[in-house]
């Protein structure tokens, strides 16, 4: 597979779980608005999940910025490497939040997606960071 396939599945997964149920009965879309919503009202009662919805939200926009430096070929391949683990890391999160809860059925397809978008992202970006390796 070339190395350039695996962020453009990933992208094209990323948007698609937007549009297909993650949680419970919400799309991700809806999920993502339900994040702003959070951050937007700053609860003083609870800043520990505010700053990890924030962190969802960074994470989304993460994983844009990394996808647009990967197809336009832009360096920084450890940079981009370590922000991808740090992003699916948040991301996989969700699932040890929801199993803690023991509310594992409300996961749907479109998280299961959005995590497989973030796993081949990263893989990419470990086939990106090897090359620079081999070539020196």
């Amino acid at each position: 597979m070339k190395t350039r396939t695996l962020p453009l599945i990933a992208g094209a997964l990323f948007a698609l779980s937007f549009f297909l149920p993650a949680y419970a009965d919400f799309t991700g879309l809806r999920c993502f608005a339900l994040c702003l919503d959070v951050i937007r009202d700053f609860p003083s009662e609870s800043p520990l999940g505010w700053l990890y919805y924030f962190g969802l939200i960074l994470t989304n926009l993460a994983f844009v910025v990394i996808l647009a430096l990967d197809v336009a070929r832009v360096a920084a391949h450890k940079t981009r490497l370590i922000v991808s683990v740090v992003a699916f890391l948040h991301v996989l999160s969700w699932l040890s939040v929801t199993l803690s809860e023991g509310d594992f059925r409300s996961l749907q397809i479109g998280y299961f997606l959005w995590l497989l978008a973030y796993a081949l992202l990263l893989a990419s970006q470990l086939v990106a960071a090897r090359k620079p390796a081999a070539a020196a």
